[in-house]
């Protein structure tokens, strides 16, 4: 028979991965939203036109290669270092692109924090042909947030969670850091994970969660920098 000390204490919420394929079933009066753009889409975006760029040329060594056979301009030297050279670029133009293809809207896209009654989402949105990428985590699993950073002169934000159930690595945002990647000490808890957000964002994510969780303890200040 359970102890009456025991019998007011609601069970622990497990939060599960948000399926963002569907509309969400219903609109909490407390929703909260802050979006983030991709830490590294310049750098993606940047690499996918020096892509483009090598397919280009790629099109251009074979039409001109093509064309000298036509005609009949050409010797076995010429016609293998134009194989060579279309080859090459085969492999680093058109090659890459199917690679850059993949998986660009997925590193170009949004990503964001959202916060309601029930718990935070942290969440990457539709793009292109990237259905989008969701995880929740009830009120009672987090035990803290709060922001740290890495580096020397150039600074690298991040929002920490703690959390008191144990999440694995497919339960959780495939762009979140761990403590050991970041160089940072792990504290003792289940689950320990670190999101990167733009310097900007990172004071009004906390808010969010302090204005929005049942508790507004549960974010912790990070002493500012002198």
């Amino acid at each position: 028979m359970a102890s009456p000390e025991n019998a007011d204490v609601p069970p622990a919420v497990r939060g599960i991965p948000s399926d963002l394929t569907q509309p969400p079933g219903g609109v909490s009066h407390l929703r909260r939203y802050v979006s983030l753009r991709g830490p590294n889409t310049r750098m993606w975006m940047t690499a996918a036109y020096f892509s483009g760029a090598l397919t280009l040329g790629f099109l251009v060594v074979l039409g001109s290669m093509v064309w000298h056979v036509l005609r009949e301009e050409t010797t076995v030297g010429s016609v293998s270092l134009w194989a060579v050279a279309g080859l090459t670029m085969l492999f680093v133009g058109p090659g890459s692109n199917l690679l850059m293809v993949r998986g660009l809207p997925q590193r170009i896209t949004r990503q964001g924090i959202s916060a309601d009654s029930d718990g935070v989402t942290v969440l990457q949105e539709r793009k292109w042909w990237f259905p989008g990428e969701g995880t929740f985590i009830a009120w009672p699993e987090i035990r803290r947030v709060r922001e740290v950073h890495t580096g020397g002169r150039r600074l690298t934000y991040f929002i920490e969670f703690v959390l008191d159930t144990h999440r694995t690595g497919t339960e959780l945002p495939s762009w979140a850091e761990t403590a050991e990647s970041l160089g940072l000490d792990p504290v003792d808890a289940p689950t320990q994970f670190y999101v990167q957000v733009p310097k900007e964002h990172k004071e009004r994510i906390l808010r969010m969660v302090e204005r929005t969780a049942p508790l507004p303890s549960v974010v912790e200040r990070t002493p500012p920098l002198r």
